[in-house]
């Protein structure tokens, strides 16, 4: 870990993109000001923490834990046509599938 002394006002360089500025020291509380460009995410590390948990828990979803979860919904697959949407090609109208769910 690199340790830097810097006073209110002195800033920091990381890389040619990345610069952190003291802005002000005030009964042991620092507050920075960081300019880094928009594809570098800056985060509080709290932040960071539940993004990285939010993050493994989204990738350990499974189809299962969705099925079990609309298990008391029954699903029903309603056909109509729609006349907005007239296949020209194939001179006929497009038949779109809408989901409709409701409880068992």
């Amino acid at each position: 870990m690199l340790v830097l002394s810097r006073k209110t006002g002195e800033v920091i360089t990381v890389g040619k993109s990345i610069t952190i500025t003291v802005l002000s020291n005030d009964r042991g509380i620092v507050r920075l000001g960081i300019e880094a460009p928009k594809n570098v995410p800056v985060h509080r590390k709290e932040v960071f923490d539940k993004i990285v948990e939010l993050n493994q828990q989204a990738s350990k979803f499974r189809f299962i834990d969705l099925k079990n979860a609309i298990s008391n919904k029954e699903v029903v697959v309603v056909r109509k046509k729609n006349e907005q949407n007239y296949n020209k090609q194939h001179n006929q109208n497009l038949i779109t599938n809408n989901i409709v769910t409701k409880k068992k």
